[in-house]
């Protein structure tokens, strides 16, 4: 396996104080890093195309790390992760003439925060900071390779789709790319979203009608209250950040149903799990009637993963369903509670699932062996080697 061992620390010429800090995301971003990891007693580190990486030669003092989070947050952020409450936090750096943070005039950079108090190392109790760093640039939702079937139906003109995968997927670059392509080729439809936090900035200048992000806990309370008031605003997509309760997916579901297109995401591991962990939120009394409805609306769920290459980047594969009305006639005609089955069922007859695709790569030479074990059921792995075997 190919591995990039040439990853240097930031130098911190000038010191460590907020600015410098901030220079230091700035740098991040421009190295590809995706997210920044930073607790007392630690060196600053960094996931650097899925891998973790020393980005500071130092140790930061727990003490310096408190005065930094003053400084470049609200000083309550610190009060509240230090009072048993984690959080959520967007920070977003705005370049100007004097190329403040190594950042051009007009150029901005968006990262999304996690502060938790825990026990690390030696220190029994420390703020521990996430950051993802979302890109500046939304990728063109044609450079992500997605398969062609699916790229046809991506933007369906009403129903319900999600969007599913572990945390770190690439779900939110994908519903940025559908979002800022139906922006940008479809301007007659009006996009608005609810996110936690807001992630890319959608709008961006010349743009007939700039994309509306509402986010939680400051403009609307939750997902299911977003989307209600989406629906009096004439949406034709509403992005929700997450369908986590039941009535965000009631809410869902009845966007579809009066014409709009939702789009979601999902904690899921394959696509015939979406329907039953929507389900479940429910109670049983009525849980047929609600997967009838989502029957009707639902366009398409798709599962994603990012696998680690060998030329030390990292490559999404996915595996999806596609609702047109042969399978919805199927599904119609058994028991609810069997379809997650029956779609896994398919995509699995097919090939298509992400075990398909990762043992393909890896038959090819893009992954190493040890990174099957993350897309790979041991199971999957003795079945696939067996196949390839009687090939």
């Amino acid at each position: 396996m190919t591995e990039s061992t040439d990853f240097v620390p930031y130098p911190f010429d000038n010191g460590l104080d907020g600015n410098a800090l901030k220079a230091f995301f700035v740098w991040c971003a421009k190295q590809n890093v995706s997210d920044i990891h930073i607790q007392g007693g630690n060196h600053l580190v960094v996931s650097h195309h899925g891998r973790l990486r020393r980005a500071s030669t130092f140790v930061l003092a727990d003490d310096t790390l408190s005065k930094l989070i003053d400084e470049v947050f609200e000083p309550e952020v610190r009060a509240t992760a230090g009072g048993g409450h984690p959080l959520d936090r967007a920070l977003q750096l705005d370049g100007d003439m004097y190329q403040r943070y190594g950042l051009d005039r007009g150029e901005r950079l968006r990262f999304r925060c996690n502060f938790v108090q825990a026990t690390a190392g030696r220190l029994d109790t420390t703020i521990a900071l996430t950051m993802r760093i979302i890109p500046t640039a939304i990728p063109d939702l044609d450079s992500l390779g997605i398969e062609g079937d699916l790229r046809s139906v991506v933007l369906p003109h009403k129903g319900l789709a999600f969007i599913g995968g572990e945390t770190g997927s690439g779900k939110s670059t994908f519903l940025a790319s559908v979002y800022r392509h139906c922006i940008d080729h479809d301007p007659d439809r009006k996009v608005t979203t609810t996110e936690d936090p807001i992630e890319f900035v959608l709008g961006k200048s010349g743009d007939i009608l700039p994309a509306t992000q509402l986010q939680i806990r400051r403009d609307v309370a939750n997902f299911a209250e977003g989307i209600r008031a989406d629906l009096r605003r004439a949406p034709s997509v509403i992005g929700v950040g997450e369908m986590r309760d039941r009535e965000t997916v009631e809410a869902g579901i009845q966007a579809g149903q009066l014409g709009h297109l939702c789009l979601s995401t999902l904690h899921i591991h394959s696509p015939g799990e979406a329907i039953p962990r929507c389900l479940n939120l429910f109670q049983a009394e009525i849980r047929e009637a609600i997967a009838h409805d989502m029957l009707g609306v639902l366009q398409y769920i798709v599962v994603q993963k990012l696998l680690r290459t060998t030329d030390g980047k990292r490559q999404a594969v996915r595996e999806y369903i596609i609702f047109d009305d042969p399978l919805r006639e199927r599904l119609s005609q058994m028991p609810y509670i069997k379809w997650g089955q029956h779609i896994d069922g398919i995509i699995r007859t097919e090939k298509r699932r992400i075990a398909d695709h990762a043992w393909r790569l890896y038959l090819q030479g893009r992954i190493a062996r040890s990174e099957l074990a993350v897309a790979l059921t041991s199971h999957q792995l003795r079945e696939l080697e067996r196949g390839h075997t009687h090939e």
